[in-house]
C-alpha cells in the first residue's frame, strides 16, 4: 500500500511533515513545553495529547478534543510530498477535558504520521449540539488499492473510517455521512475547475447546527453540508485570485451570530503571509469577508459576536517559525492579536466562558522524547 492511499495533494500532514522538518533543522523540537502560564495569560489546560486539533464544548463545560493520533505500525514506505515515511496505526482518539482531568471518549480511530509520531493526519475536528457530539476524519477512500489487506485492521479502519462525519455514541461512533468520498467524486467530475490537482478531498473543519453539519474540505476548497440523513451537497467552491500560485485550502467553518457560515483558508492563493482570507456565505451565497491572515486552522465565535481565527504559521506558510496566534476580529472589524509569544502550531479554536482555547504545538505526539507534547491552552 502506497502513502498516496491516505493522502491527498493538501493533506494536512504535508503541511505538519514540512514544518515538523523545519523545527528539527532549527533544534526546536528538543525545547520546552510551554509554561504553565505564559504571556498574555496563557495557561496549559491540556498537555501530553496525541497531535491535537480542533476543540468543541458542551452545554456543561466539557472540552472535546479531536486527537489525530501518532499514526503507528503499519509503515507505507517515504511519503513523496513530504519525503518522509509515513505509518498508519489506530492512534486517534477523541478525547474530553472535564474539571481539569483529560478522559478517552472513544479510541482506535484511524492515524496516519511521520515515524517520529509527528504531523500526524485522523480525527481532525469536532462539534457538539446540545448534548450530542460529532466528530471529521481527514482524508477519503479513493485511495486505498482494491488489493489492500483486507484482513489488516487498519486497512479496515482507513475504509471505514477515511472522510467520514461521524456522531460519537457513547464509548463508539456511528458514520452519518462519507463526506470526504462525496467531495472527491465532486472534484473528479469539476477536472476543470484545478486540472492539476483535482480530484482531491480532505475535510478538516466541522460545524453543527441542529441536525445539518457543515464541513471545510481542505482538499477540494469545498464547504460541504451534511442533512440528517447523510446526504451531502456542495455549498459552496472557494476560489482563489487569476494567477495565483496554489489554492484556497479552506480548514475551518464557523456558524455566525446571523445565521451565516465564516470559513477560514490556510493558503488563498499563495503560502507568503497575509494571503489567507475568511469568507461569509449567507444565502448560497459566498464571498470574501476579511482579508490579510496567516495560515488559518480555526475559527468561532464568542457571544460578543467577535470572531476568532488561529494562525498555525503567523509568519508564513512552509517557513521555519512555528509561532502561531489568533486574530480577534471585533464586529466593527478592529483586529487584535492574541497569545504572541505562546503559541506555535496553533490549530483548533473554542470559546467558553470569557476564554479562549487552542489547541497548540497540534502537529506534536504525546511521546515526543523530552520535545514539545499536543496541548490545549486557555486565553484570558
Amino acid at each position: 500500500m502506497s502513502p498516496r492511499a491516505f493522502r491527498s495533494r493538501h493533506h494536512l500532514r504535508h503541511v505538519a511533515a514540512v514544518c515538523a522538518a523545519a523545527l528539527t533543522g532549527l533544534g526546536l523540537v528538543a525545547a520546552p513545553a510551554t509554561a504553565a502560564t505564559g504571556a498574555g495569560g496563557v495557561t496549559v489546560v491540556a498537555r501530553n495529547l496525541d497531535n491535537p486539533r480542533g476543540l468543541a464544548f458542551n452545554p456543561h463545560g466539557d472540552l472535546y478534543i479531536a486527537e489525530a493520533g501518532h499514526g503507528g505500525t503499519l509503515c507505507l514506505g517515504v511519503d513523496p510530498e513530504s519525503g518522509g515515511e509515513s505509518c498508519a496505526g489506530l492512534t486517534g482518539r477523541i478525547s474530553r477535558l472535564s474539571s481539569g482531568q483529560v478522559s478517552t471518549v472513544v479510541d482506535h480511530l484511524f492515524s496516519i504520521a511521520g515515524a517520529d509520531g509527528t504531523g500526524a493526519e485522523g480525527a481532525v475536528a469536532v462539534s457538539t449540539q446540545g448534548n450530542r457530539t460529532y466528530a471529521q476524519i481527514g482524508g477519503n477512500t479513493s485511495g486505498i488499492p482494491p488489493q489492500a489487506a483486507a484482513g489488516d485492521p487498519v486497512v479496515q479502519a482507513a475504509r471505514a473510517q477515511l472522510g467520514r462525519t461521524i456522531a460519537v455514541t457513547g464509548s463508539g461512533w456511528s458514520a452519518i455521512a462519507s463526506t470526504g468520498d462525496t467531495d472527491y467524486a465532486w472534484t473528479n467530475a469539476h477536472k476543470d475547475l484545478q486540472p492539476d490537482q483535482f480530484p482531491d478531498a480532505n475535510p478538516n473543519g466541522l460545524d453543527t447546527q441542529g441536525t445539518t453539519h457543515y464541513v471545510a474540505d481542505a482538499g477540494s476548497n469545498l464547504v460541504a453540508k451534511v442533512d440528517r440523513h447523510g446526504a451531502v451537497t456542495t455549498l459552496a467552491y472557494l476560489d482563489t485570485p487569476a494567477g495565483s500560485i496554489t489554492d484556497a485550502v479552506p480548514t475551518c467553518v464557523a456558524t455566525a451570530p446571523d445565521g451565516s457560515l465564516y470559513v477560514g483558508e490556510l493558503l488563498g492563493g499563495d503560502y507568503a503571509p497575509g494571503h489567507a482570507r475568511v469568507w461569509r456565505i449567507a444565502d448560497g451565497h459566498a464571498a470574501v469577508k476579511w482579508t490579510g491572515f496567516t495560515g488559518i486552522q480555526g475559527c468561532g465565535f464568542d457571544t460578543s459576536g467577535n470572531f476568532y481565527a488561529t494562525e498555525f504559521q503567523a509568519h508564513g506558510m512552509f517557513g521555519p517559525d512555528p509561532s502561531g496566534d489568533v486574530i480577534k476580529v471585533s464586529p466593527s472589524g478592529q483586529r487584535t492579536v492574541l497569545g504572541t509569544g505562546s503559541l506555535f502550531f496553533s490549530s483548533g479554536f473554542a470559546f467558553h466562558n470569557g476564554g479562549v482555547y487552542v489547541s497548540n504545538w497540534s502537529i506534536m505526539p504525546a511521546d515526543n522524547h523530552g520535545g514539545p507534547t499536543g496541548e490545549v491552552v486557555r486565553i484570558a
